[in-house]
């Protein structure tokens, strides 16, 4: 049977996760160099070890409240496949294993909404953890200029 690790994180009380093999790292918040005239939701950029990572704000993307305690933020760095990006969550709970039959589809009456970034959902006990495709989270105008903002 197929395994998949995904990396769960919290925003607000809710789990949400990523495939773990686009993951780079995982590091606390730290302060982000604002860019002007871009979306509301790209927090900025930071420089790590010589490379350029914008960061954006997945409560911002997803329409959330925000987020006041910063210190207690995490910042996940992936690699899409135009760019690097960094995803601010509020805290980073667990790496975990599940059978590719414990991934539910997405169900249909949710496909409309924002429900369009959400490549599954893991029912394991009381827990409902959303799978995001991190491609959908950025729009093709998005990637543009996440591609301009590391140059």
């Amino acid at each position: 049977m197929a395994t998949k690790q995904i990396v769960v994180f919290k925003l607000l009380d809710q789990e949400y996760s990523i495939d773990i093999m686009r993951v780079l790292e995982i590091g606390n918040y730290e302060p982000v160099r604002k860019v002007p005239e871009v979306p509301k939701y790209i927090e900025g950029i930071i420089n790590l070890r010589g490379t350029i990572y914008p960061i954006l704000n997945l409560r911002e993307r997803l329409h959330m409240p925000k987020h006041e305690a910063l210190h207690e933020t995490k910042i996940i760095l992936m690699n899409l496949e135009e760019a690097k990006v960094g995803f601010m969550v509020d805290s980073v709970c667990e790496i975990l294993t599940v059978d590719e039959d414990e991934i539910e589809k997405t169900p249909r009456m949710l496909e409309k909404y924002e429900s369009k970034y959400i490549n599954g959902i893991i029912k394991k006990e009381d827990r409902i953890i959303v799978i995001f495709d991190v491609d959908l989270l950025l729009a093709e105008d998005d990637e543009k200029i996440l591609l301009e903002i590391a140059e």
